[in-house]
């Protein structure tokens, strides 16, 4: 290995000399003073740089903090002024006194049902059931909101020929789009189930407002097999029941300033 003049070897590795022993050889006249006093002004040019690189990672690590600590920075509403001003709720699977309402400080709604089941075999209107729920929520001015994910809680039972599915979907009062998300439940499926689907596209709230009344809707669906022929009926019957129970759904709120 080629060593820089003036280096000393100590232990097996190399010490580079200081700026003064650079100057000292340079006063011996020494013909690579030039090189060695730009290689020093590297060395603290290095060292300046990475310096500053540090200092600016600094700055930004605590702008950062400073955005989570100040509520004047933050992108949701400070604790207590999101209110809900009035809701209202319909559908064959939320009957009139069976459904509760909550929102927690985080932003998630939850909602428990008594009433949501679909089964077969039975009625059309038995294998398709749906809920639709209307909140009118008072924020402070500057800030919008969007639906982010959905969660549904439940239990299923269906043999290998009965399918079922779980939708969800919201949107705006007053303003056109709808956003859906869908799940299959393939067969055959027996026991508790909890699901959680975030929307690939958002709609926000409009801005400029200090209101909005949201509207978000479940859905929980049971599909049969075809008709049995004769000679195999009592067979396929048996592999016919099914059912699906939603005990519990949730949606999360995501906020931002406008």
């Amino acid at each position: 290995m080629r060593t820089a003049p003036g280096a000393a070897n100590w232990g097996g590795r190399y010490l580079l000399p200081s700026p003064e022993e650079l100057i000292c050889c340079w006063a011996r006249g020494d013909k690579s003073k030039v090189r060695r006093k730009a290689w020093t002004k590297r060395i603290r040019h290095t060292v300046f740089e990475s310096v500053s690189t540090m200092a600016a990672m600094v700055v930004v690590l605590f702008l950062g903090l400073l955005q989570l600590a100040v509520p004047g920075l933050a992108q949701s509403p400070p604790p207590g002024t999101v209110k809900i001003e009035g809701l209202t709720y319909a559908g064959d699977g939320c009957p009139p006194g069976s459904l509760d309402l909550a929102i927690s400080p985080n932003g998630i709604s939850s909602l428990g049902f008594t009433k949501f089941t679909v089964f077969t075999p039975g009625r059309p209107a038995d294998r398709r059931k749906s809920c639709h729920v209307g909140v009118s929520l008072s924020y402070p001015a500057g800030f919008t909101f969007s639906v982010k994910n959905v969660a549904f809680r439940g239990s299923a039972q269906f043999g290998e020929v009965v399918k079922g599915g779980l939708r969800a979907g919201y949107y705006f009062v007053g303003f056109p789009g709808t956003v859906r998300s869908s799940r299959s439940l393939p067969p055959p499926v027996e026991g508790n189930f909890e699901f959680s689907d975030s929307f690939g596209t958002f709609a926000y709230a409009p801005c400029g407002s200090e209101s909005a009344s949201l509207n978000v809707f479940f859905e929980a669906t049971v599909v049969p097999p075809p008709p049995p022929e004769k000679n195999n009926k009592a067979l396929v019957v048996l592999k016919n029941k099914g059912s699906i129970t939603v005990t519990s759904a949730g949606f999360g709120l995501l906020w931002k300033k406008c």
